[in-house]
């Protein structure tokens, strides 16, 4: 990556590596030291006329006037190489945005484009909207940190006019006086490739994730949707239910600080159980379901709206760390998991109402899941939660016990938790017995593991969480013995056993013990596993 020469002034020097298709400057950042005019921007639009080996530019720290975007509008356009870029700043604005959709919707390369911070409104959102009929080539757009947005702007991003619930309401009442009925509304509109939506920090609400929910052409495709620090509150919950069942592709959903509270956690968690996709695409097409759009037209921008049968959802991402859980949600998250949900990563860090004993019920449930399972039935179906992140929570002795036994568990984060001598006794002592005759059955037809607990174990952080030096003997000690025995990595910075005198001779002793386990205690002390 080309970051320019600080302090120098105008580009001329990179504009002559561009028009000398340089092999090596595939990626360059323009950054504020340098000029970057309207001229400057012409003469850059001239030398990638002939370019075809950068790929990437980033000038995110300049103004651009609207003519100026257009000019970047045209190098899109016939560009063949130009895969991601992000320009201008606060100031560009809807007119800006509307002069670069021209060149979003004519290129045939851009795969990635970040308008974070541009300033961006319902007028810039609609125009986005017409060019994401057309770039088939774009999959990842990033929309972070636009909060004049808001709920109009991801309706019209989603085709829909801020004020379409009104007019509908209206056209149907003049309708029944006698009149003609109001012509029906246009085809949703599909987007043609986007799979990755980022829209954090933009003042959406519940409204706006309906919109989303009820466009089958925009979201039927997503694979990735982030919505972190939107306040969708706690009626977000159930509007989040109709967007998983509308994007029947959605892998990943990121919902940090979305406010939903206990009572939206429910709705959402009740939601990720499986349903039955023919009641789904039938819900769609006849009663108009979330959608309430033509059944065809839904199925042509999400064909798998039209497949009948067994209808799991493909979600296996999931972040809804400092949303306000508690008590509530995590029943309902359990259901979730006994029900069938194919969570293999999920984040509850920073709700501390999940008591110890919410977290303890969640591990015994994952365990548990997995014991009516057959050898061939648990072949059949997606690997179990693998990465559970519940730092920040009330996790304690009772969680550490139970997640114990949750079979295929990899990551198991507890940073912050208040584990004290209680959970650190819990902790050495699950990792010095074997597991439960049940759970041993469960490990053995899923993983092929023998009857240990944390059998599959890589990744466990308990930083700051109050262990002592004897608490840290307890847990350095059973591990040095075995336990965990395929962990590669453990962090237990900010714990005060590390400020004892007896902390660097307890060290010594694990890694001795276990020269494959990478210890982190403090900044730089120890290499990731593979590279010491």
């Amino acid at each position: 990556m080309a970051w320019g020469q600080a302090g120098a002034r105008g580009i001329d020097d990179l504009v002559r590596r561009i028009a000398d298709n340089d092999a090596k400057l595939t990626s360059l950042t323009i950054l504020r030291q340098r000029r970057f005019t309207h001229d400057d921007v012409a003469s850059l639009v001239r030398a990638m006329a002939a370019n075809t080996n950068l790929t990437e530019l980033y000038a995110s720290s300049h103004p651009l006037a609207p003519h100026t975007a257009a000019l970047l509008a045209d190098m899109l356009a016939a560009s063949r190489s130009l895969r991601s870029l992000c320009v201008g700043d606060s100031s560009l604005g809807d007119d800006g945005v509307a002069a670069l959709a021209r060149g979003i919707a004519s290129s045939s390369s851009l795969t990635r484009l970040d308008l974070c911070n541009k300033g961006l409104g319902v007028r810039g959102a609609q125009a986005l909207a017409g060019a994401l009929t057309a770039a088939a080539s774009l999959s990842h757009l990033i929309l972070n940190s636009n909060p004049q947005l808001g709920d109009d702007g991801l309706r019209a991003l989603c085709g829909e006019a801020a004020d379409s619930s009104a007019d509908g309401a209206d056209g149907a009442a003049s309708g029944v006086g006698g009149g003609p009925p109001p012509p029906p509304p246009p085809p949703a509109a599909c987007w043609a490739g986007l799979r990755v939506l980022e829209v954090q920090g933009c003042g959406v609400g519940a409204a706006g994730v309906r919109a989303l929910a009820a466009s089958p052409g925009s979201c039927g495709r997503l694979e990735v949707v982030r919505l972190d620090g939107n306040p969708l509150g706690p009626e977000g919950g159930q509007v989040l239910t109709e967007l998983l069942r509308a994007a029947t592709r959605l892998r990943e959903l990121h919902l940090r600080g979305t406010e939903l509270q206990d009572q939206g956690g429910e709705a959402l968690a009740a939601g990720l159980a499986p349903a039955t996709a023919g009641a789904s695409a039938s819900g769609s097409a006849s009663s108009g379901g979330v959608s309430g759009v033509d059944g065809s037209a839904a199925a042509a921008c999400s064909p798998s709206l039209s497949s009948g049968g067994s209808s799991s959802l493909p979600l296996v991402y999931l972040d809804v760390a400092d949303c306000g859980l508690g008590h509530r949600s995590m029943v309902a998250l359990r259901g979730a998991f006994a029900a069938g949900a194919r969570l293999q990563v999920l984040c509850l860090a920073e709700n501390p109402g999940l008591a110890d004993a919410d977290v303890a019920a969640l591990g015994t449930a994952l365990a548990a899941g997995r014991l009516e399972a057959t050898q061939a039935e648990a072949e059949a179906t997606s690997a179990p939660l693998a990465h559970l992140d519940v730092s920040g929570t009330g996790a304690g002795p009772e969680a550490v016990a139970a997640l114990s036994e949750a079979v295929g568990l990899r990551h198991l984060s507890l940073v912050g938790c208040p584990l004290g001598a209680a959970g650190a006794a819990a902790l050495a002592a699950s990792l010095s017995q074997p597991a439960g005759e049940e759970a041993a059955v469960a490990a053995e037809a899923t993983c092929g593991r023998g009857p240990r607990r944390w059998g599959a174990l890589r990744e466990l952080c308990v930083s700051g969480t109050g262990l002592t030096g004897e608490g840290l003997a307890a847990l350095f000690g059973a591990l040095g013995a075995g336990g965990a025995p395929v962990l590669q990595s453990l962090e237990v910075g900010a714990n005060p056993g590390n400020q004892e005198d007896s902390f660097e001779g307890l060290l010594d002793t694990l890694r001795a013990a276990r020269p494959g386990l990478a210890v982190y205690w403090r900044s730089g002390d120890d290499p990731a596993p593979g590279e010491r």
